[in-house]
């Protein structure tokens, strides 16, 4: 992804089925997923999974898939200073 995904983006994933996600909505969530602190975004999801399950995955993608098959929601949480920490960062990459 060669720009920042904007606010308005990862807000439209919020309360959406996981395993629904375009390739595009998926890119922009990874991106907050990993990047996400510093425009002021939490991602979170509302697991629909088994714990027990969850608990002796190894990596990333395990949960992903299990938390996938099970319809679990994306849940975003943006903060007061996600606007200002967007355009901030944003800026650079739109000229």
């Amino acid at each position: 992804m060669n720009t920042i995904p904007t606010i308005d983006q990862i807000k439209a994933l919020d309360g959406r089925i996981f395993a629904m996600l375009t390739a595009e909505e998926a890119a922009v969530l990874d991106f907050y997923r990993k990047q996400g602190r510093k425009y002021d975004v939490a991602i979170s999801f509302i697991n629909k999974a088994n714990p027990d399950e969850l608990a002796l995955v190894k990596s990333e993608a395990e949960a992903d898939a299990i938390m996938k098959r099970a319809n679990s929601l994306v849940s975003v949480s943006v903060g007061p200073g996600a606007a200002e920490a967007w355009a901030e960062r944003a800026a650079p990459s739109l000229h």
